[in-house]
């Protein structure tokens, strides 16, 4: 079965009415293309919005959040087909992945300190920001910042940092200073992690020192295996690849295991960063705009302007579609107020059922009311004295809402509700892959356990020159070292000839003084024999 590489068709389906299909294109006049999708357990989320729209989006890049691999199983080969570049990030599987180094995107102190903030947050809870919290925030930062500007390229990571703190006994001697302490003091006083450091963990008293440094070896221990220190070790390509290019980016997260979830949030919460970045560069839109399709939302972490991002993504041609089963996940995880701005800046509302009745209760108000006709009296029959008849009821007109909860409730498996901004609701057919693409998934169909890492020749060219750039500037260290040695020895060499000047000019004198002492000695001789 053929797979086109683009179509007119092109774009986010919603559902289907009438037999045909419901499609946002890019360039639609609708608000925006942020999606509030919610459904529970057999809804066929996955197998209506997701897989469907993996499919039927073939302009833009797309972003998935794949909890069980089954995304990328089904659609892998299909969007190559498509011309698309196929990338995987396995969190779940970190040797069948590509690399992802949160470091290679620090490039200010601000940068540093959204890495080291996100995760010591992880491991330990934001909102009790006390001063272990603090202490272990500002030590990681001046870390990462050391590491970005002093360690070879192979080592700019996690890995690197925990071998330095197994090097550098960040333990006190009599004098009150550590071996951690003289690293961090050779740099320039102007050098941001000296600051970081001589500004935080330094001024901490000795008493509490070790304590903070244990506090963070917690915190980043597991970094410590084998397979992780690798994953972390570099990139294999950059972020803003998918907006230069079509990229499909597979982002397979656990759903049982909350280990990496601060890691998962930094990965996303750098690239929004760097797509804005990358935007801003080419008249505040990306070249090729993107698609996010966050299933399972709430299993990224917390997005502290995740509210802010929707409300400004669609002018950077970015679609954001989260994904989730019901609407009290989203108020447990951002509170009443940030949920209720993420949902206004969702222009696209479609509940797929199996929800809870708070959330269906949610789309019931949003539907709103339909004026119906109601008989409120009896029913009557006359007839006039010409053989005529006549009749009468009795109607009043109230308003109901459009659906109730539990009309939403009891929906049928396959109907849905699309709620666009501005428009009437609509009462849809889900749209089923296998429905609307029969056999094209089994035809194409690969293994998530056979993906191989590859590295982009972007990011390869970028480690070499991060090498060349760090080997150019430690041989010119070590030749102004060596210059200063030279300099050394010559100086030495200038003293040492002046006091061999001297030391003869001593022995000249002290000659001469010897000579005088005689010949005085002599003059008393003379004159004592004078005298005699």
């Amino acid at each position: 079965m053929a797979v086109s590489q683009e179509s007119n068709t092109s774009g986010i389906v919603m559902g289907l009415k009438d037999g045909k299909a419901l499609i946002q294109h890019e360039k639609s006049k609708i608000a925006n293309r942020n999606y509030y999708v919610v459904g529970g357990p057999g809804s066929f989320k996955t197998q209506s919005f997701v897989l469907t729209n993996m499919l039927n989006i073939t302009d833009c890049s797309i972003v998935v959040t794949d909890p069980k691999g089954e995304v990328f199983e089904k659609t892998a080969k299909i969007k190559e087909a498509q011309g698309y570049e196929v990338r995987v990030v396995n969190f779940k599987n970190m040797a069948l992945s590509d690399h992802y180094n949160p470091f290679g995107y620090v490039r200010r102190d601000l940068d540093a300190t959204t890495v080291a903030n996100t995760i010591v947050s992880a491991k330990n809870d934001p909102k009790r920001k006390d001063i272990w919290f603090n202490a272990q925030l500002g030590l990681l930062k001046a870390l990462i910042l050391y590491a970005k500007t002093e360690f070879h390229p192979d080592k700019r990571n996690m890995e690197g940092i925990l071998d330095f703190l197994q090097e550098f006994d960040p333990e006190a001697n009599e004098d009150g200073d550590s071996e951690l302490d003289m690293k961090f003091m050779a740099l320039d006083k102007r050098h941001p992690a000296r600051r970081s450091y001589e500004l935080g963990f330094k001024k901490s008293q000795e008493k509490t020192r070790a304590s903070i440094i244990i506090s963070l070896l917690t915190t980043i221990g597991d970094y410590v295996d084998e397979e992780v220190a690798a994953f972390t070790s570099n990139n294999d390509f950059f972020f803003e690849d998918i907006g230069t290019k079509k990229v499909a980016l597979y982002v397979l997260i656990p759903t049982m295991d909350s280990t990496w979830e601060g890691l998962i949030n930094l990965f996303f919460t750098q690239m929004f960063q760097e797509l804005y970045i990358l935007g801003d560069k080419n008249g505040a839109k990306l070249p090729v705009p993107t698609v996010f399709l966050l299933d399972e939302f709430p299993n990224l972490g917390k997005f502290n302007n995740y509210e802010e991002f929707l409300a400004t993504c669609r002018g950077y041609r970015i679609a954001c579609c989260t994904i989730l089963q019901n609407n009290t996940q989203l108020m447990d995880k951002y509170g009443k107020d940030k949920a209720e701005s993420i949902l206004g800046n969702c222009a696209i509302k479609i509940c797929l059922g199996n929800v809870n009745d708070t959330t269906a209760a949610y789309f019931s108000n949003l539907m709103g009311k339909a004026t119906v006709k109601v008989e409120t009296g009896g029913h009557s029959i006359s007839k006039g004295g010409t053989g005529n008849s006549s009749s009468s009821s009795n109607y009043s007109y109230s308003q109901r809402s459009l659906m109730n909860a539990d009309e939403i409730l009891t929906m049928s498996e396959r109907d849905s509700l699309v709620l666009i901004a501005g428009k009437y609701p609509i009462k849809a057919r889900k749209a089923i892959q296998f429905e609307l693409y029969p056999g094209l998934v089994e035809e194409y169909e690969v293994s998530q356990m056979d993906y191989k890492r590859k590295i982009s020749d972007a990011a390869q060219e970028a480690y070499e020159k991060e090498v060349y750039a760090y080997e150019s500037l430690q041989e010119e260290m070590e030749e102004l070292s060596l210059d200063e040695d030279q300099e050394i020895e010559d100086q030495n060499l200038a003293d040492m000839e002046q006091d061999d000047i001297l030391a003869q000019a001593r022995d000249e004198i002290e000659m001469y003084q010897n000579s005088f002492n005689v010949l005085e000695a002599m003059s008393e001789e003379d004159n004592y024999e004078h005298v005699k």
